[in-house]
C-alpha cells in the first residue's frame, strides 16, 4: 500500500488488482444469491428487505473499490494517476466481462 500511496505502483497492476476484487465480491454475491434461490423455504419480507440491504452494501463495496483510490488521487492533486488507475481498471473489468461471456456462450453452444 506504501509503493500505491507513494506512486512507486503500476497504474496497470493497481486497476488489474481492483477489477479482481470487484469480480471476485460479485462472484460471492451471485454465489450467496443462486444458494438462497436454490432453498425451498419462501423469505418473504425479510428476504425482499435482505436482498434491498445487499444492493446499497453491494453498490457501497464495489464503489469504494473502483472509484475510492482515483477519488483519493484526485484530492491530491494527482490527475493523471487517479484517471489512468480509474481507466485500467475498467478497462480490465471490461475485459473479465468479455471473458465471462465468452466462456459462458462456449459452454452453453458446445
Amino acid at each position: 500500500m506504501e509503493k500505491l500511496l507513494k506512486g512507486e505502483a503500476s497504474p496497470a497492476l493497481v486497476g488489474l488488482a481492483q477489477s479482481l476484487a470487484v469480480t471476485i465480491y460479485c462472484a460471492a454475491v451471485g454465489g450467496f444469491i443462486f444458494f438462497v434461490g436454490e432453498n425451498d423455504f419462501q423469505p418473504g419480507f425479510i428476504g425482499v428487505f435482505l436482498m434491498l440491504v445487499l444492493l446499497v452494501f453491494s453498490a457501497a463495496i464495489t464503489g469504494l473499490l473502483v472509484f475510492g483510490l482515483p477519488a483519493y488521487l484526485a484530492l491530491k492533486n494527482k490527475m493523471v494517476e487517479a484517471i489512468a488507475i480509474l481507466g485500467y481498471t475498467l478497462l480490465f473489468s471490461f475485459i473479465i466481462i468479455l471473458i465471462i461471456i465468452i466462456v459462458l456462450f462456449s459452454t452453453v453452444l458446445s
